[in-house]
């Protein structure tokens, strides 16, 4: 029969978050015993103590290595920017994505120009340089405009092939931007490319973050 302890480790393992806050001190650990208590005595379908579910947290919590045992800047490198973005949001429409194609051959040569659309199920999102935003409107004259979201920048990192693999490398950008209150507006990714794009008025900060996050694992403990 699983033990206290065992549930509890199982428990926590369950939510990267979780782990990630425990293995850097930041939890109440007699709060999270008294939250986790009756899951555990159900699931276990006997009492536990608060008392003993705590020193099952403490022991865990003191056996835990840092969360990214792996360090995600040997994964993530070369932040650059793309900036003068803007989004725009079109209802699907069966002549929609021809027009959408048709435009983006005529971009090819130029490699100023960014050009993204996601086709999702009502409806497609395209993130471009505001150079071509004459030629994006021109082209959808007689679609639905549901949506637009100009002045943005797109902050890229490299990405290597063994971050594919890797779990936690990709979130952790992204938890930086959440802990400094910064605003996603889009992700965008490819094979060897993590994009985010976010607003104008907080690139500066946003890449302050990263650069600091990633620097700080690279230093040694």
């Amino acid at each position: 029969m699983i033990s206290i302890p065992e549930k509890v480790e199982e428990l926590v393992n369950q939510s990267p978050y979780l782990r990630e806050a425990l293995s850097d001190g930041l939890v109440n650990l007699s709060a999270l015993a008294r939250r986790l208590r009756p899951q555990i005595e159900k699931e276990l379908m006997k009492p536990a103590s608060e008392s003993a579910v705590l020193i099952a947290l403490q022991r865990y919590a003191a056996t835990m290595k840092p969360y990214y045992q792996v360090n995600p800047a040997d994964y993530l490198a070369n932040l650059t920017l793309r900036s003068e973005l803007f989004e725009l949001t079109a209802k699907n429409s069966p002549s929609l994505l021809g027009k959408l194609t048709k435009l983006a051959t005529t971009l090819a040569d130029n490699r100023a120009a960014l050009f993204i659309f996601t086709q999702g199920q009502y409806e497609t999102t395209i993130i471009t340089s505001k150079a071509v935003e004459q030629e994006l409107l021109q082209a959808l004259k007689d679609e639905t405009v549901a949506g637009k979201i100009p002045d943005l920048t797109g902050i890229a990192l490299q990405r290597t092939h063994g971050q594919i693999e890797t779990t936690g490398v990709l979130q952790f950008p992204l938890r930086i931007l959440a802990w400094e209150g910064i605003s996603v507006i889009e992700i965008i990714t490819t094979l060897n490319e993590i994009m985010v794009i976010v607003r104008d008025f907080e690139v500066d900060r946003a890449v302050a973050s990263i650069r600091h996050g990633l620097k700080s694992l690279k230093e040694p403990v």
